[in-house]
């Protein structure tokens, strides 16, 4: 299997670059749908790229003018109180969302609603599908997201999707997190089966620290293992700095 691997010099290159990538991916997928549906994740792409795409589209606010309704959705959340800075629905309000009316952001559901974190999951999963069941009601096992931008960790998770953890098996849309190895524990995230479906995958990737996975998810280790090999497959993007692809060309 070819792989999809675009190393850049720098973590500044790098999220400058994916952010016109973005802009670009978006108007090309406007040109055959009439509403598009992406997932973020939090992290460095939250705070990193998706600043960087408010600027290209500040400076060319005619790139809009040919887009379809953009519907953003979480592909992961920390399951805490709507007023955390640990929620990433905050971060892409103030960074994108909310200066750009083309973009309609779906925040999932907070603790001040639901006691259960499960309940929040299932309801978010709910809200997706009578999103997408415009014209009539959609059978979940047919939704796609038509791009998803994610991170990976240095052991290998993306989403909130970790190594060896019971959440790797769940299907559906969307799971709860009970137990997360990270904190805080309980978090609502996107299943593998639901995130493989995506018609674009790009991984954003920096650091040292995540070389070594990164070319094990290349290679094909175990996703129970390294959850982000998961995705390697067609339509997936792999986008890095030359710390965190340092061992890609050994093996790619």
């Amino acid at each position: 299997m070819e792989f999809d691997v675009r190393i850049m010099r720098t973590p500044e290159e790098l999220y400058a670059k994916t952010a016109v990538a973005f802009v670009r991916k978006i108007g090309e997928i406007s040109q055959h749908r009439s509403r598009v549906h992406i997932g973020l994740s939090g992290g460095s792409i939250a705070e990193r790229m998706l600043a960087k795409v408010a600027c290209v589209l500040e400076a060319n606010p005619e790139f809009i003018d040919d887009w379809s309704p953009v519907h953003v959705w979480l592909v992961d959340e920390r399951y805490v109180c709507v007023d955390s800075p640990d929620r990433t629905d905050s971060i892409i309000e103030r960074e994108l969302t909310s200066r750009f009316p083309i973009f309609t952001l779906h925040r999932p559901p907070v603790p001040e609603d639901y006691a259960h974190v499960a309940d929040a999951a299932k309801a978010y999963e709910t809200h997706m599908v009578n999103t997408f069941s415009v014209s009539h009601r959609v059978d979940p096992r047919s939704i796609a997201l038509d791009l998803t931008v994610l991170g990976m960790g240095p052991d290998g998770h993306f989403a909130s999707l970790f190594p060896s953890h019971e959440t790797l098996r769940h299907q559906g849309l969307y799971t709860s997190v009970e137990d997360s190895p990270k904190p805080p524990p309980q978090r609502i995230t996107m299943t593998v089966p639901f995130l493989r479906r995506s018609r674009n995958s790009w991984f954003v990737i920096s650091g040292a620290e995540k070389a070594s996975v990164l070319s094990h998810a290349l290679l094909g280790a175990d996703f129970r293992e390294v959850p982000a090999s998961a995705m390697n497959q067609v339509g997936t993007t792999w986008w890095c700095d030359e710390k965190a692809g340092a061992k890609v060309d050994r093996y790619v």
